[in-house]
């Protein structure tokens, strides 16, 4: 799990009895024009009502007073010092949180690998000219040969001046995953021309996924997620040592 997803994972969460109240519309409204995703109403203190959500995927609290005139966004203490919403956020936006991070790589400019019924999706941030990259294509050929397992490898441009061209070139193939699939066979040996200039549509999607990739808390690839058993998502920098554990 990397940096970014044990955010998620708070924990500690004490509040009072203080009866739920209907939440003040308008600077509700406000808050979800900016961004802010409302999950689960929570207990608050008097005269105000509060919410556990997140805003861009960073969980976070929000206290809207009941005349509508001020708002507090984070963490609410005690006296003693304890933070009260650390647990709320934990129970109710984790995984609305992880949801969205699912959702928003579904979103990205992506090569499908395998066959697209797999009940095993792994998302990999590639770069061209890396060459672990190509080690777990290799690595992955039996289990999505097999059916078991689907890759969308995620182009990115960060370990060469070329790689961002390059990547381009890949998206931008009348068939993306044959160009993508005879690279790879050709283990890296073979050079992608660079598309220049870059269209916009292309440029921004490859911008969108290199910062995805930074704000995920990863800074080399492969970089792999997916989902476990249970739901929950799972993260992997570099080539695994384990990959029976990515793919089953």
């Amino acid at each position: 799990m990397n940096r970014y997803l044990k955010l998620l994972a708070v924990t500690a969460f004490a509040m009072s009895s203080t009866p739920l109240i209907a939440a003040v519309p308008n600077i509700k409204q406000k808050l979800e024009k900016e961004g802010f995703s409302f999950v689960k109403q929570i207990e608050a203190p008097a005269q105000m009502t509060g919410w556990a959500g997140h805003m861009q995927q960073n969980p976070m609290t929000v206290f809207i007073s009941n005349d509508n005139k001020y708002y507090i966004v984070g963490d609410l203490h005690n006296a003693k010092g304890d933070n009260l919403t650390v647990d709320a956020l934990n129970k109710h936006v984790k995984q609305s949180v992880l949801d969205d991070v699912w959702k928003s790589l579904e979103k990205s400019a992506w090569i499908q690998d395998g066959n697209v019924k797999a009940p095993r999706i792994i998302y990999v941030f590639s770069d061209p000219n890396c060459p672990y990259c190509h080690a777990f294509w290799e690595k992955a050929r039996p289990y999505v040969k097999a059916g078991k397992v689907q890759l969308r490898h995620i182009q990115v441009g960060v370990i060469r001046s070329e790689s961002r061209g390059q990547a381009a070139t890949l998206l931008a193939a009348s068939n993306p995953q044959q160009v993508f699939e005879a690279f790879n066979a050709a283990k890296g040996k073979q050079k992608l021309k660079e598309l220049k200039p870059i269209p916009t549509h292309l440029a921004e999607k490859l911008e969108a996924n290199e910062e995805m990739m930074n704000k995920y808390g990863f800074f080399a690839t492969p970089a792999l997620v997916w989902k476990n058993a249970q739901g929950g998502l799972e993260t992997a920098q570099g080539l695994p040592k384990d990959l029976k554990s990515v793919f089953e």
